[in-house]
């Protein structure tokens, strides 16, 4: 789109270049023109729809969803290097979750159950385990408030909800179809304070998310963070899936540890992901 603008820019730049040199050399007064009107900063079709996505999420009781995400990392140096990860949600509501979440340099499982949160490292051997609230909404706040954890996509389960505000939205415009793995969407651009994000939204009957980009816009370096997700509605999860057994070689810790766990990753290297 900015590339797009731009060239527009530059030809109508030329062409009154053109009119100025051929005009006859005499001073004209220029003919009154109406205010240029701008357009909105927030266009309502993209808040619309952005709610619209999270009340459809909301509706959904069970369901799976597939992510493969890129996460811009900034080394010392100031350059930027690109790491994958791979990621699998279920969910029946309220009360119960798995994610699995694997990269290069770490895997995180989490497991919850309506009665207890577990998060466990599987290539380290180490789990936390702890009594949880009775809905998925609460855990990710009592996580959030209290430890400093974030479930995995964490914002499926705040779109749509009471709280959710879009009050600090400055900017919200809409960009234009897309399709995506042969999937019909509709792209929309947003901007807060600190980070520019997209979102891709299906359209029809399932106004699911279909890919997320953020761009955090308070760092000179910029870094991104982007997520594709593939949506498996009204899956059947049995019981098993959330449950957590811990291998017999495993150890238990403190949830407030189980973030600071060593990963291989190389050390002039730090994370800067951007967060909504």
């Amino acid at each position: 789109m900015r590339t797009h603008r731009s060239t527009i820019l530059i030809s109508l730049g030329l062409a009154l270049a053109s009119t100025a040199q051929s005009a006859p050399a005499k001073t004209a007064k220029p003919a009154p023109t109406a205010k240029k009107q701008k357009d909105p900063a927030i266009d309502p079709k993209a808040i619309s729809a952005l709610k619209e996505m999270g009340d459809f999420l909301q509706k959904q009781q069970s369901f799976t969803v597939k992510t493969d995400s890129d996460t811009d990392y900034v080394l010392d140096n100031g350059q930027k290097v690109k790491m994958a990860q791979h990621g699998e949600l279920r969910v029946r509501r309220p009360d119960h979750l798995r994610a699995d979440v694997t990269s290069d340099r770490k895997q995180r499982q989490f497991y919850y159950d309506g009665k207890t949160f577990t998060i466990f490292g599987p290539q380290l051997g180490f789990f936390s385990r702890v009594a949880a609230p009775p809905t998925i909404g609460e855990l990710a706040d009592v996580l959030s408030q209290k430890y400093g954890l974030q479930l995995p996509m964490v914002d499926l389960f705040r779109w749509g909800t009471p709280g959710f505000d879009t009050s600090d939205i400055t900017a919200a415009s809409y960009i234009g179809p897309a399709k995506l793995d042969g999937v019909e969407t509709d792209q929309f651009a947003f901007r807060q304070k600190g980070v520019d994000w997209q979102v891709w939204i299906e359209r029809g009957a399932h106004r699911v998310p279909r890919k997320l980009v953020l761009t955090t816009t308070d760092d000179r370096s910029r870094p991104e963070y982007e997520v594709s997700m593939t949506w498996n509605l009204g899956a059947t999860i049995d019981d098993a899936e959330f449950a957590f057994a811990p291998p017999k070689d495993a150890h238990e810790i403190k949830l407030g540890e189980i973030g600071k766990l060593p990963v291989a990753q190389t050390r002039s290297a730090r994370r800067r992901q951007p967060t909504k």
